[in-house]
């Protein structure tokens, strides 16, 4: 009976060094790439005007942030394993995990490395897909009932900056759009279980937003999570806000978050590369049209894409054999049951 690891296509963790060191070296390119083309859409002297008023003191709640950041992306993490009775997996390699997963470069689009963990602690393939659909729509989730609160404050501010377009689609689209997507999951999650092409797609992403609702029914048990992802996006803003603090900007807190919530398409996480090139591009364009002055927004949001993505990648790196060994340790597993179920019919034959 045929065995394999988890499956690891389009995944890093098997990846050779000199093709890993082409594609973090690709990141930093197109990470450059993207912070030189907004400076010389800014100016190059309003830049330089920028960077002679950087303030190192802010850095430290950049720091601070980050470590923040990552013990709420713990929690959640965890929760999203333990909800509905989920698998388990020990302390230290769910550590790895995250550690591996946190600056979004190793998760490579939010899916293989995930997966990967789910099907080592037991999962099987649908219900690791399942977790890891429930883990985007709570990322994204708890980041955009931060923009609700933010945009309610701004409208009922009277504030004209940032414009309608902007605030108000923060204010009036999430909780309605979680109640209805909590609504076709319970209505529809059980016809699509099972079914082949979209439509199987289709019902691996209810039953991961059915988990979801099942973080919100319970709040008492999984907290931890929902906190977790809270701490985990406020610790996110803090650091992009500091950043731009440390320029000379400190901006009004609630069009801050409009801004940083409508630039992040997708989180490090879930986008190729963490988000090299494309985060880079986009955030300074929302936190500017938020308020924020443009060679600010460019230097400020720099810095804080740079500290997100390159600091937490030494540690990553250094948990790569971790990872590997759980692999081999789900295939020798994955070797003892298929020859435990072959001996009765070796018994047979003989």
């Amino acid at each position: 009976m045929p065995f394999s690891l988890p499956r690891l296509s389009n995944h890093y963790l098997y990846t050779r060094l000199n093709r890993l060191g082409l594609l973090i070296g690709a990141a930093a390119l197109l990470q450059l790439a993207a912070g030189v083309g907004l400076a010389y859409v800014a100016g190059f002297s309003d830049i330089q005007h920028v960077l002679r008023a950087f303030d190192w003191v802010w850095m430290v709640p950049v720091l601070v942030g980050l470590v923040m950041s990552f013990v709420g992306y713990y929690f959640a993490y965890e929760g999203i394993y333990h909800v509905d009775r989920g698998p388990d997996l020990p302390g230290s390699q769910m550590r790895g995990v995250v550690i591996a997963g946190f600056g979004g470069f190793l998760a490579h689009g939010g899916a293989a490395l995930d997966t990967y963990a789910l099907e080592a602690a037991g999962a099987d393939e649908r219900e690791a897909k399942v977790r890891v659909s429930a883990l985007g729509g709570m990322e994204h989730g708890m980041l955009s009932l931060i923009g609700t609160v933010a945009a309610i404050v701004l409208l009922t501010m009277g504030a004209r900056t940032p414009p309608l377009d902007f605030s108000l689609p923060w204010a009036v689209i999430p909780v309605p759009g979680f109640l209805l997507g909590f609504w076709l999951a319970e209505r529809y999650r059980d016809q699509l279980r099972g079914a082949p092409g979209w439509k199987g797609k289709l019902g691996i992403f209810l039953d991961g937003i059915h988990l979801v609702r099942d973080l919100f029914r319970h709040i008492p048990s999984y907290a931890p999570a929902l906190v977790g992802m809270i701490v985990f996006w406020l610790a996110e803003s803090l650091m992009g806000w500091s950043a731009l603090a440390a320029f000379g900007f400190r901006m009004n807190w609630a069009q801050f978050i409009i801004g940083f919530g409508t630039g992040m398409i997708f989180t490090r996480r879930t986008g190729p590369l963490a988000g090299a090139g494309l985060l880079d591009l986009i955030l300074p364009v929302t936190v500017w049209y938020s308020g924020a002055p443009f060679a600010t927004a460019v230097v400020g949001l720099f810095t804080y894409r740079v500290a997100s993505l390159w600091l937490p990648m030494p540690f990553a790196l250094a948990r790569l054999p971790q990872l590997r060994d759980m692999g081999r340790s789900t295939a020798d597993r994955s070797h003892g049951e298929a020859e435990t179920a072959n001996e009765p019919a070796l018994r047979r034959g003989a």
